[in-house]
């Protein structure tokens, strides 16, 4: 046993003591730093000689990181673990290593309490004993073992401001990654608004890089995609998690990996132009965009009198209002998106202030459809009501894209998610198919107008419908006031059922008035009450804005987050995901249709299937990078995933409980399914 201890002693220099320790090639020390919100920051000094190293918690090619045995007998004390700052490329061809040459300060978080309370101060300085049994291995041209032990206090540890600065070079920010393998690389893609000079990625996961490759940069339109050599073999890996290293600037990523190889969760160009026209063409179905279209047809109905010509024109002006809309829109998100923001599908209505400003506009137009109030050569009638206008028509169109892009058709999802993805060049044309599909029942009458004549003769019936179709106005109106009351608080709800009473007053003095310009005056009124109140719901700070609502309609279910999915999974746990808002009314339908129905509910509490909102509703970035994870950038979407999936699902757009009971029971759907990643947040 004698000769045991001789050789340990040997091997390891140790030592107990206060004053930092002389391991053999470096001087180990404890110190610490600042003591805030019942935490203080303890580290690891490490002052090797020079050229030599120790390593990350991914040594690289060879090494080892630092392990540490804390011994803390004061019940005040809680050591979490290291925290790394970012580490350094150590080459030694033909191998590559990751770790600190020359100095190195090992940050570590010590929570405080005392019996439950907040410890202070002079608890610390009286109380709190602390033994590191401390191991690492440091390298030069040989690698060595070392050891150091430390028994000390808090009161007698030195205060070292450097602590500080190595606390800072650990990453806190995450930087939002799509990442995916093909046969030969990791593929890094994710969004950078300036110049990049020098990049390199720190893996944590070891047996999946090959650290020694040339990690390969290119610039795409709206994404930057860096190529990292890999192992032959790494289809065990789930998760990728590392350190980005950006022009001296440190990153986290963590990303969900999908390493199917093959091209079937691709879809082409010509798919997604297809896809989108096709989408564009069943959202004229959708239960959203009837009363604006109820408009139109009503508007055509009343021109069955009138030239080829006005049908024409009226048409093609609804249809360029439609397309100009849709490209606008894409536009609008291209632009973002290249500037590092991101706005998913429908982002208008996640806007109190267009919700606001539509609600007060659609009860505008149901009041005169309801009632002989005459607009006014001015303003025109919007819809193209009465006498029409070319402008009108116009107006009709982009109001029907504003009002009905919140919800999705089937195919739509994997077009939009294929093209915002995509280089500008390509993204446009796949937001034209989708306005084109729009519009094209409307185009068709352009080409052939003598289709009308088909239609009803126009006549006193024609009265009752407009008033009917006051209604649907109405609806909508009250609709978007739902939706506007879970983004914004009881005051400002108030706020807005009282600038709709003042219209009601001042539209109700229209019918009084019988002098035109007295009218003009009013309608002039009646766009400054609308238009300020808009800029004053935009002046409005309110906190709900940016977060998921609070819609008690799903309290009784999982709340989603970003890390929900994994948790799931890692418990091998069945779960199906709604990805939902208030304001998508395929959404809302399909929940009654399908998701709420007593035999779903029982089968999926028989089945052990957790069920999970995520409620898009209000602004929300995490769910916004979960969509796009998906390759989805609207709602409705629903994932659901059990034990023995190789990855989740996507299900239809339009549910039926047949569609669900299907999904629950087999493993093969007919959907397309993409590369899943859990975006996360920032640290």
């Amino acid at each position: 046993m004698k000769y045991l201890k001789l050789i340990f002693l040997l091997t390891f220099f140790v030592q107990s003591q206060t004053e930092p320790i002389n391991t053999g090639h470096a001087e180990v020390s404890l110190i610490k730093g600042s003591y805030a919100n019942n935490q203080l920051v303890i580290g690891i000094k490490m002052d090797m000689q020079d050229n030599w190293h120790t390593y990350w918690k991914n040594p690289g090619d060879s090494g080892g990181p630092i392990k540490v045995g804390w011994d803390y007998s004061n019940t005040i004390l809680n050591i979490g673990e290291v925290l790394w700052p970012a580490p350094e490329l150590i080459p030694y061809p033909p191998l590559m290593t990751y770790g600190y040459e020359d100095f190195v300060i090992f940050p570590f978080i010590v929570n405080l309490s005392v019996e439950g309370t907040s410890a202070n101060q002079e608890d610390l300085e009286i109380d709190a004993d602390i033994e590191a049994d401390i191991d690492f291995l440091i390298c030069a041209d040989i690698c060595v073992p070392e050891k150091a032990y430390i028994k000390t206090s808090l009161s007698e540890m030195s205060q070292d401001d450097e602590l500080d600065n190595w606390v800072n070079r650990v990453p806190s920010i995450t930087l939002p990654t799509l990442i995916k393998k093909d046969k030969q690389f990791l593929e890094i893609r994710f969004s950078f608004n300036e110049k990049i000079e020098n990049i390199y990625f720190y893996i944590e996961e070891k047996g999946v890089v090959l650290h020694s490759g040339n990690q390969i940069l290119t610039k795409e339109e709206n994404n930057w995609l860096l190529k990292v050599p890999t192992e032959k073999n790494i289809d065990t890996i789930n998760t990728i998690n590392g350190v980005l290293n950006i022009d001296s600037k440190n990153y986290l990523i963590s990303s969900q990996l999908n390493i199917k190889e093959s091209n079937s969760l691709e879809i082409t160009f010509l798919q997604a132009v297809i896809f989108a026209f096709i989408g564009g063409l069943i959202l004229n179905l959708m239960p959203c965009v009837f009363p604006i279209i109820s408009l139109k047809i009503l508007s055509f109905v009343s021109m069955g009198n009138e030239s080829s010509l006005k049908i024409r024109q009226h048409a093609l002006s609804f249809c360029c209002g439609v397309l100009v809309t849709f490209l606008l829109i894409g536009l609008a998100m291209i632009m973002l998106k290249q500037a590092g923001s991101y706005l998913g599908w429908g982002f208008q209505l996640q806007s109190p202030v267009i919700v606001g400003i539509l609600s007060m506009i659609m009860f505008v137009i149901g009041v005169v459809l309801l009632t002989d109030i005459n607009i006014g050569s001015s303003l025109t009638k919007l819809g193209g009501v009465g006498s029409n206008s070319i402008f009108g028509s116009f107006l009709t169109g982009v109001l029907a894209v504003i009002v009905a892009s919140p919800c999705t058709a089937p195919f739509m999802g994997a077009a939009l998610g294929y093209a915002l993805i995509q280089p500008s060049g390509t993204t446009l044309p796949v937001f034209a198919s989708l306005g084109i599909g729009f519009a094209i029942p409307y185009l068709i009458l352009a080409i052939y107008p003598n289709l009308i004549n088909s239609l009803p003769k126009p006549g006193k019936w024609m009265e009752t419908l407009k008033q009917f179709f006051a209604f649907p106005m109405f609806a909508t109106s009250l609709w978007l006031i739902w939706i506007f009351s879970l983004q914004t608080s009881v005051d400002t709800l108030i706020n807005l059922l009282i600038v709709i009473l003042v219209i009601s007053l001042l539209m109700w003095m229209l019918t009084i008035f019988k002098s035109q310009a007295l009218k003009l005056i009013l309608w002039i009124l009646i766009l400054f009450v609308i238009v300020f109140q808009g800029i004053k719901f935009d002046l409005i700070n309110d906190d709900r804005l940016d977060v998921t609502s609070d819609n008690q309609k799903y309290s009784e279910f999982n709340a989603w987050n970003s890390n929900i999915e994994q948790s799931f999974k890692n418990k091998r746990q069945a779960y199906l995901i709604n990805f939902t808002a208030a304001w998508c009314i395929t959404c809302q339908a399909n929940d009654k249709i399908a998701l709420s129905r007593p035999k779903i509910r029982k089968y999926m509490k028989d089945n052990n299937i957790e069920y999970i909102v995520a409620d898009w509703t209000n602004k929300n970035a995490d769910i916004l990078n979960a969509l796009e994870s998906y390759n989805r950038n609207g709602v409705p979407l629903y994932v659901f995933w059990k034990p023995g999936m190789n990855e989740s699902m996507i299900l239809p757009a339009i549910l039926t409980e047949q569609i669900l009971l299907d999904s629950f029971e087999n493993d093969i759907i007919e959907s397309v399914s993409y590369t899943h990643l859990t975006l996360p947040t920032k640290a």
